[in-house]
């Protein structure tokens, strides 16, 4: 009889149906437990999880934490995870994932000694097709995992077997069957011994057996061990079931790995409305994490040029509450609704954050660029209450690119503007647009768009006379929008879009509108539902107006009702520019709906293609609900990719996209269609606003750069209007640029030791790619190579003289 590894284990929650500061009561209370049960049985064995929880105990239990480090140093409490948090494995970015693992594995390596050796997500919403390579990147080279259980998934792997990215990246994983995983009491331990006899001996492998009280905590009992024990005493061939860990489990079976089953891909699903549930969170969860990125660019920017110190300290606490905001049932949206609000309060510190050090290190730059442009006489006094400005000069304004390739950016500077000049003279396009204040006559901004250099800055100055670009090659009418390349044309009367033309060619082979789906038989999770298509309702009874009319760019405003609900679509299209950018506000007012936003495409035949963690996937279109991360796309000539800025659901069928954007599902309705009442509050009720790209593509999803589109829609051009002084910057400035479009800058931040840079760079493309990274703010250049959707991380010495090296994304040594 093959083995089997008894895994005693408390899988917690640290929110659900509860909120945060119950789960920290909770982890200290099952710390405690196992800690006894430790003390009270010889060789048991505990597993935990989840860097936070040991952080909080080492805070506010420092005598428990130290006879955890204690036991962990005996061998007999196992960590593993190497996450801050079990997150959701769907939605955060590929960076998010990684960063999981950089703050938690060096957590682990200072204050324990070791790392973590298994990968762990036991009840994370299933497994998205990247996490090889996430954990290999990291050093770890197993996993364990339970979502989606063989009823919900029935190709899904049982027991042990080999799991590849589309990367090739690889890891010895472990399924725990069916829905028997590490959460619940003594009752069924019996049962479930006996299915993993069953499993050990369908897989002829030696398998884990979890037990342990969990979700609310609790963690090995008393009563489990001693069954445990009668089953250990009355085994009459030998030791087959030990106490163990997951290290020790996958020690024992890895020289059997060659023998072991192979999965590729993703494994899904469950709980297909968690991908929509709580637009609030997972909006707040994408601005979060661009702005930290964003923030340590030019944070390295501004030290590298001006000698700038970013606050590592905030950025860390930052990353943190985004990291523990990832959790699963946080990120999910599957909580208790003061559960959720907490998680938007963490939100929101981190922005704020954010924004601080963003601002910082931009204003430091900005602050030492010549304004003067050479001229002598000093100006210490504003033109008017608002504006810095003289005749012959105009008003300084820096516009920086957060991008590793340079932009035609569109940024907003205060103020009734209207030519703009570069430091050399050249005439660059505005607009004046209605601003987002209504100051008597002061209610008018200025849009400039202008080419900014990679990852650097351009000075503009700006006027108030007329502008000297004027031709237009945009339009707006009450039906249509576009300019000389791409044009979309609405129906008056029910605002549905008729159609979309790129280069003459329609991509629109029926209306597109917005739908309403019905979900009354779901609850917040949608357990056991993966299709959601039974449209009640489209909105309709349109109005439409024109609000800008170029030469920067031009927008027709779209609004459809449907019952109580509201929806409001601006549609722009820029200059030189061949894609429709939509700014949404959605007012629902419908309980249990999904709303759809519809694409009928042309495509004949295309391939269903979506962006997820650290990678891309194809699927089969199935109309199946999909997780996706910032673009999903129907490829092919006549389809069409939509890039968004932090929706993660959508289906597809039948050659028609259909995106998500809201679920107004009740707040934490666990299986409980039968205890509704009227006191129930719903998710996605009121308004929201959310901002997204169609994008026609004339062939295949590859050629049409949806990396950088969705890298611009969401990493935004950052102005800073400044006033007038001598300095020693250049009025232009290029700091770092990636020479292959299909190359991405995944992160550029100060390395954890405080010495030195991160550089991690991921393909995109599916395309063996060769490349050159410029580096000039540190005087260096790097030829680089990547395979089909490789990440690699650099430590880049300060000194341009020492070699960079590849090393994890945890900044160890690669070994």
């Amino acid at each position: 009889m093959d083995k089997i590894h008894m895994i005693g284990n408390a899988h917690i929650d640290p929110v659900w149906l509860w909120q945060w500061q119950e789960g920290f009561a909770e982890v200290k209370a099952t710390f405690q437990s196992a800690l006894d049960r430790l003390e009270e049985y010889e060789g048991l064995v505990f597993t935990c999880a989840c860097a936070c929880y040991y952080e909080w105990v080492e805070e506010n239990a420092p005598d428990m934490f130290r006879q955890i480090q204690k036991r962990v140093q005996e061998g007999r409490w196992a960590i593993v995870g190497g996450m801050w948090i079990q997150p959701d494995l769907n939605m955060p970015s590929g960076e998010s994932l990684s960063r999981q693992l950089l703050y938690s594995q060096r957590y682990f390596k200072e204050k324990f000694g070791v790392t973590a050796k298994t990968g762990y997500n036991v009840d994370s919403f299933g497994q998205s097709a990247m996490l090889p390579q996430v954990y290999k990147n990291a050093g770890i080279g197993q996993y364990v995992w339970m979502r989606p259980n063989l009823k919900e998934n029935p190709d899904v792997p049982q027991g042990p077997f080999r799991w590849q990215s589309p990367d090739g990246s690889e890891v010895l994983a472990f399924h725990i069957p069916d829905e028997i995983g590490g959460y619940t009491g003594t009752r069924d331990l019996p049962q479930k011994i006996e299915r993993m006899q069953e499993i050990a001996a369908e897989t002829g492998a030696p398998v884990m057996c979890f037990y342990g009280v969990g979700n609310h905590g609790g963690g090995p009992t008393i009563e489990g061990l001693n069954t445990i024990l009668e089953y250990m005493n009355g085994d009459p061939n030998g030791r087959w079931a030990v106490f163990s860990s997951p290290d020790a489990y996958f020690e024992e079976i890895r020289p059997m790995a060659g023998k072991l089953p192979v999965h590729r891909g993703e494994m899904q699903h469950h709980a297909s409305g968690c991908y929509s549930a709580f637009s609030q969170g997972k909006m707040k969860n994408r601005r979060s994490e661009n702005a930290l990125l964003r923030a340590e660019k030019f944070g390295v920017l501004s030290g590298a040029i001006n000698g700038h110190k970013t606050n590592a300290d905030a950025m860390r606490r930052g990353w943190k509450n985004v990291m523990f905001n990832q959790f699963h049932d946080l990120m999910c949206g599957c909580s208790i609704r003061s559960g959720l609000e907490d998680a938007v309060m963490g939100y929101d510190e981190a922005l704020m954050i954010a924004a601080r050090e963003e601002n910082a290190a931009l204003q430091k730059i900005s602050w030492k660029i010549d304004t003067m442009l050479g001229k002598k006489e000093r100006v210490r006094s504003k033109q008017d209450g608002i504006l810095w400005g003289r005749d012959d000069l105009g008003t300084p304004v820096v516009l920086f690119n957060p991008h590793p390739f340079p932009v035609e950016g569109v940024a907003a500077v205060r103020g009734r503007l209207g030519n703009a000049v570069d430091a050399h003279g050249d005439p660059v396009w505005t607009q004046q647009v209605r601003a987002e204040r209504t100051n008597g006559e002061d209610h008018i901004d200025t849009i400039v768009q202008a080419k900014i250099p990679a990852l650097g800055y351009r000075l503009v100055m700006m006027h108030a006379n007329d502008p000297v670009l004027t031709e237009n090659t945009m339009f707006a009418t009450e039906t249509t929008v576009g300019n000389d390349r791409i044009c979309a044309e609405f129906d008056p009367a029910t605002g549905r879009m008729i159609s979309l033309k790129l280069d003459g060619k329609e991509h629109l082979r029926a209306p597109a509108g917005a739908l309403l789906v019905d979900i009354a038989h779901c609850d917040t999770w949608a357990h056991a539902v993966f299709t959601f298509d039974k449209v009640i309702g489209e909105f309709g009874g349109a109005e439409l107006r024109v609000l800008e009319n170029g030469p920067v760019r031009s927008a027709l405003r779209v609004i459809t009702r449907y019952g109580r609900s509201t929806l409001t679509q601006i549609f722009r299209v820029y200059r030189g520019s061949d894609q429709l950018e939509v700014e949404a506000k959605l007012d629902l007012q419908e309980k249990h709906v999904l709303v759809k936003l519809e694409y009928p495409l042309a495509v004949q035949g295309g391939q269903e293609v979506s962006e997820v963690p650290l990678g891309v996937i194809e699927r089969h279109s199935t109309g199946m609900e999909e997780p996706c991360a910032r673009w999903f796309a129907l490829s092919g000539q006549g389809g069409a990719a939509i890039v968004n800025d932090g929706k993660h659901s959508y289906s597809c069928t039948d050659g028609t996209l259909r995106f998500t954007v809201a679920n107004s599902t009740m707040y934490a309705d666990h299986y409980g269609q039968n205890h509704r009442d009227d006191t129930g509050e719903y998710l996605d009720f009121g308004e929201q606003k959310f901002r997204f790209a169609i994008v026609p593509l004339a062939g295949s999803w590859e050629e049409a750069g949806l990396n950088r589109r969705a890298d611009m829609l969401n990493q935004a051009i950052v102005a800073i209007q400044e006033t007038y002084h001598e300095g020693p910057l250049a009025p232009e400035y290029e700091g770092l640029s990636i020479e292959a479009e299909n190359v991405s800058l995944e992160c550029l931040k100060m390395a954890e030791s405080g010495e030195g840079y991160i550089l991690r760079l991921r393909e995109c493309n599916a395309k063996e790619t060769e490349t050159t990274v410029r580096m000039p703010m540190i005087g260096r250049e790097m030829k680089v190579h990547l395979s089909p959707l490789q990440q690699k991380t650099w430590f880049v010495p300060e000194d341009a003289d020492t070699e960079a090296t590849e090393v994890l994304t945890t900044e160890e040594p690669k070994v």
